[in-house]
């Protein structure tokens, strides 16, 4: 691992601290790893945040179904 050496607000270190207490990271340094993976590395790719964000505005626009409607569209049966 690399070192890195970063200058903050004393507030904003002091709200790191609850966080990474609150959260129960072993100290601050593995918090802040966390923080970072999280924004670098996003869970979903740009295609799948487009069909998450679409599904959405289906449920906004009242298109759904029941579990058991959707399994009988594509010809599942009930297990």
């Amino acid at each position: 691992m690399v070192k890195l050496n970063v200058k903050v607000p004393r507030k904003l270190l002091e709200t790191v601290d609850e966080l990474a207490e609150e959260l129960e990271y072993t100290n601050r340094s593995e918090f802040v790893r966390e923080v970072l993976r999280d924004t670098t590395d996003p869970v979903l790719t740009s295609g799948a945040q487009e069909g998450v964000s679409e599904g959405y505005e289906d449920l906004a626009a009242g298109w759904t179904m029941s579990t058991e409607e959707a399994q009988s569209r594509v010809g599942i049966d009930e297990q």
